[in-house]
């Protein structure tokens, strides 16, 4: 087989994990965990074998050495948290209770639970795999094409499942398990804040896309253009299918009830407005009046979209933020929990993904006994308690640097500026939800986001710095 083949198979895989990842509860079971680093797996032999038989390369790895690199050195801690070895007396005081208690010799670790540690270094280096791969097939723009239009159509598909489940009263969540609500849509997900964030994003990736094809149809006019030209450009082929699908992914995001998960998706739509009315406006220097009537048509045209839908379908949000509002005194009694393990640990952690195990050792009379809390409802503190306080920040700087790359292509690129965007938008969406539940902790919807914001940062190069 030739290096071609093998980067199809690669390409391949990517594919199939962005269309299959939502399927099985959003991947949020062992199993589904299992077949995912299967398929990153194989794809990563595959690119291996390309880079083997002589494959031209794509990307250059010293483009994006420096985040990869770091991230890299929080694995390397959280193997070190993971190893049996008592460094300086570093070791998680669980396991002198456990020896007081089993009367036995038990190696010290750092962190609280070794099976859940190991567990979470498996699914981030995982992700960490599927970044580089994203990143590296994403550089040619029909690859970035494929995967932006495999995330769309899967999540549209996701949706109508979903829409046909709450329509029926289906009780069953697929074959997997009776639905916990009848009254949200939740599609192949769990919880329905996890199916909001997944929506939010795909929504925004097809509404950027629509909006794209919108762009180059209109700008291909020369700029000489009325509002009935303008409207028969949204209807027109290209653009009316990513409209319509575009519609049935906010329609799907309202359903889900989820008060977060809306509320950081219409954050992400402002943010994407925003970008409307600059960096990626449809400019057209021989028409300045064409130029910003579509500016302010195409912003006001997707307000106005999203408007209907939430007297439509907003019913339910509306009743549940009349009855709950929007805080929750169980979570910030968590929080407060994991504020105290932060300032016990603030520079080891826990270990990653240990907190379930530390838990009880901060219990709190404000917490109802008959709730299980493995999670704390705030991505960014479960960060800081499993790795501390410096690995999380270098996890963050990653985060930040990815922005920063997607804010800088959106500036500079010529074309190709959708993929940027929607990266910028995803993080708005992924970070605003994460402060206030653990969405990017469910697999499905961390492989999307990775896949999006990958996708971002690898078309945010332009020509000039590729050749340096």
């Amino acid at each position: 087989m030739t290096a071609k083949w093998f980067d199809r198979l690669a390409i391949f895989s990517i594919v199939l994990l962005l269309a299959w990842a939502p399927l099985v509860l959003g991947s949020n079971r062992l199993l589904p965990w299992i077949i995912n680093a299967s398929i990153i797996s194989f794809g990563f032999v595959c690119w291996c074998l390309a880079k083997a038989c002589g494959g031209r390369s794509m990307l250059k790895f010293s483009k994006v050495a420096i985040p990869l690199v770091s991230v890299g050195f929080v694995l390397t801690w959280g193997v070190i948290q993971w190893l049996p070895l008592d460094l300086g007396g570093l070791s998680n005081p669980i396991w002198s209770y456990a020896e007081q208690t089993l009367q036995q010799s038990i190696d010290g670790r750092i962190t609280a639970n070794a099976a859940l540690t190991e567990l979470s270094l498996v699914r981030l280096t995982s992700y960490l795999i599927f970044a580089w791969l994203v990143l590296y097939y994403g550089q040619d723009a029909e690859n970035a094409e494929l995967f932006l239009k495999t995330v769309i159509y899967s999540a549209f598909g996701y949706a109508f499942y979903g829409a046909w489940a709450l329509s029926t009263g289906a009780t069953d969540i697929l074959w997997f398990g009776e639905r916990p609500s009848k009254v949200d849509l939740s599609s192949t997900f769990v919880n329905r804040n996890s199916a909001a964030t997944y929506f939010g994003m795909c929504a925004l990736a097809a509404t950027a896309y629509c909006y794209s094809e919108l762009r180059k149809k209109l700008r291909r006019s020369g700029g000489s253009y009325g509002m009935s030209y303008f409207v028969e450009s949204i209807f027109s082929r290209q653009v009316g299918l990513f409209f319509v699908i575009s519609i049935m992914l906010w329609g799907a995001l309202l359903l889900t009830h989820s008060r977060a998960g809306i509320l950081s998706s219409l954050a992400g739509l402002l943010v994407f407005v925003f970008l409307v009315l600059g960096p990626f406006s449809i400019r057209d220097e021989r028409a300045n009046g064409s130029k910003t009537f579509s500016m302010i048509g195409v912003a006001g045209t997707a307000l106005c979209g999203i408007v209907a839908i939430l007297f439509a379908s907003g019913q339910g949000l509306g009743s549940r933020l009349y009855r709950q509002g929007f805080g929750d005194s169980y979570r910030l009694e968590v929080y407060e929990i994991a504020s105290n393990m932060i300032s016990d640990y603030p520079l080891t952690g826990i270990g990653l993904g240990a907190f379930p195990t530390m838990m009880p050792f901060y219990p709190s009379s404000d917490l109802p006994v008959n709730l299980v809390w493995d999670k704390i409802h705030n991505s960014y503190l479960e960060l800081i308690v499993g790795l501390g306080i410096p690995a999380a920040a270098i996890v963050l700087a990653v985060f930040g640097w990815a922005f920063y790359r997607c804010v800088k292509g959106t500036y500079a690129r010529k074309k190709s500026k959708k993929f940027p965007v929607i990266g910028i938008c995803s993080i708005v969406i992924l970070g605003i939800h994460s402060l206030v539940d653990f969405s990017i902790e469910i697999q499905a919807v961390a492989l999307v986001f990775i896949c999006l914001l990958s996708l971002g940062v690898s078309q945010s190069f332009t020509t000039r710095e590729l050749r340096k």
